[in-house]
């Protein structure tokens, strides 16, 4: 039996399979901050479903990851250690992995019905692609095609600056700079950005402040057209078409740029509008080659535990064929 899970800052998702990754056994979601360790969610997933021991395991983590060993998460008060899973959830091979990474295996498993084309570009089929997406945090995934096989790799690119575009986000950055001295794409394009944008929109004095209202409720706000929350939902989809734009410049992605989070799945009639796609095709003179990619937004809900799921499968099999 496989485990899979897809480790969130606010929700813990897991998967259970059968040794060829191909029957659900059991799957569950957790609250993250309910829980003092992953070890405390794996083994109250195994006892509420009655599992056995895992033969391997593959988990996407919010956070650095060394060596596929070792990681400390970015927005969860946990210190994971694959030695100490092992030893104390009774399972055989653990793996560790960035969660957009697992987010970018996932994605030749989605159907045609998972995607939303924002963009059609000029697809290149043998093209390298990009993951990105925002949810808690801001994760962000290069795929290098090597030798006919999509290849993810990790990094923190959400965690570079955020690069005002206008004199209005110039003033967001001032206002944010009262809180933290460096100020990250992720503190804006996340579920708290969100908060914090309409917090700046509202004329709060301070960043502090502006845990008043959360991201459902601005969105919920705006689908009902409360003026302040549409200016912020405008604002977030052309910062965060800046910043895609930005980053398929350093990983130019003819294959496709994939939005991942469940950020953006809630708001996609709001990343269908023109001001997400212009902000993230006005690169000036590469205007072109930006033009030329793909724009996908990812609509299926389980992409990061599904791609988990396929590599604890080829775990299992390359061990198998050792």
């Amino acid at each position: 039996m496989l485990l899979a899970a897809d480790i969130g800052g606010t929700w813990a998702r897991l998967l259970a399979t059968d040794s060829q990754g191909r029957r659900r056994l059991a799957s569950d979601t957790y609250a993250s901050a309910d829980f003092a360790s992953l070890a405390d969610v794996i083994n109250t997933f195994r006892q509420q479903h009655g599992l056995p021991a895992f033969a391997a395991a593959c988990l996407g983590l919010p956070g650095p990851v060394v060596q596929e060993r070792s990681a400390t998460l970015t927005n969860l008060p946990w210190a994971v250690e694959a030695d100490k899973l092992e030893a104390e959830c009774g399972i055989g091979q653990v793996v560790l992995i960035n969660d957009f990474q697992a987010a970018a295996y996932g994605i030749n498993c989605l159907t045609p019905g998972q995607l939303l084309t924002l963009h059609p570009g000029q697809p290149a089929p043998g093209g390298h692609r990009l993951v990105a997406g925002a949810g808690t945090g801001l994760g962000v995934a290069p795929v290098l095609l090597c030798n006919g096989r999509y290849v993810p790799v990790a990094s923190e690119g959400g965690h570079m600056d955020f690069a005002p575009a206008d004199d209005m986000q110039q003033d967001l950055l001032r206002w944010l700079w009262q809180q933290w001295e460096h100020v990250s794409c992720e503190r804006i394009l996340s579920g708290p950005g969100l908060e914090l944008l309409y917090g700046f929109f509202s004329g709060l004095p301070h960043p502090g402040q502006a845990a008043g209202v959360s991201a459902a409720q601005v969105s919920a706000m705006a689908a009902a057209g409360e003026p302040v929350a549409c200016r912020t939902l405008s604002t977030f989809v052309s910062i965060y078409g800046s910043y895609l734009g930005n980053v398929a410049l350093l990983w130019p992605a003819p294959g496709g740029i994939y939005i991942a989070g469940g950020v953006a799945a809630h708001i996609s009639d709001w990343m269908q509008r023109p001001e997400f796609l212009q902000a993230l095709q006005n690169k000036g003179r590469l205007r072109a080659i930006i033009n030329r990619m793909p724009v996908y937004l990812v609509i299926a809900t389980e992409l990061g535990l599904t791609g988990a799921a396929c590599l604890a499968h080829q775990l299992v099999t390359s061990s198998a064929g050792e």
